[in-house]
C-alpha cells in the first residue's frame, strides 16, 4: 500500500491545522491589543458636577468620535498608541444655542492607559465662547472607561 491518506484524514488534519492557525492568529492580536473599538467612558468629576457619560470610538487612521449625555453634539478628532498600553487623543466639539447659533467650543487633549476591556486616564477640556475667548478655567479630571462589546 501507498501512503495515500483518506479523505477523513485530510479532513480532519485541515481542522486541526485551522484551529492552530487560529489560535495563533489570537494570540497574535492579543499580544498587540488596540484601543480601536467603543468605548463608555464615566469621569471623574469635582463634588457637586452633575455625572455624566461618554461614547467615545477609537478607528482605523486614528479617527477619533465621542458624544455625552451632558450636551449635545459630537466631539471629533484623533488618536494615537503611545507604547504598548498607552495612548493620547485631542477632539473638538461644537455646543450650539436653542436657535443654532454657536455658543461654545469644547476642546479636549488626553492621556491613558488600556488593559484588556478597560482604560483610565486623564483629560483637560477648554471651554471657548462663539468669539474664542476663554470660558472659565480649563478643567481636568480623571476618567475610567469599559470597552463595549457585541452580544
Amino acid at each position: 500500500m501507498g501512503s495515500s491518506i483518506s479523505r477523513r484524514e485530510a479532513v480532519a488534519g485541515a481542522a486541526i491545522g485551522a484551529v492552530a492557525f487560529g489560535a495563533g492568529a489570537e494570540s497574535a492580536m492579543a499580544a498587540k491589543a488596540s484601543m480601536q473599538g467603543s468605548w463608555r467612558i464615566t469621569p471623574q468629576l469635582p463634588v457637586g458636577a452633575p455625572a455624566f457619560v461618554a461614547l467615545a470610538a477609537f478607528g482605523a487612521g486614528g479617527v477619533f468620535i465621542t458624544t455625552g449625555s451632558d450636551e449635545p453634539g459630537t466631539g471629533i478628532g484623533q488618536w494615537k498608541r503611545k507604547g504598548d498600553s498607552g495612548f493620547v487623543f485631542a477632539y473638538t466639539n461644537f455646543h450650539f444655542d436653542a436657535q443654532g447659533r454657536l455658543e461654545s467650543t469644547v476642546d479636549v487633549t488626553a492621556k491613558g492607559t488600556f488593559k484588556g476591556k478597560n482604560l483610565k486616564g486623564t483629560a483637560t477640556l477648554t471651554r471657548t465662547d462663539s468669539d474664542g475667548a476663554p470660558v472659565g478655567s480649563p478643567q481636568v479630571s480623571e476618567f475610567t472607561g469599559r470597552r463595549m462589546q457585541a452580544q
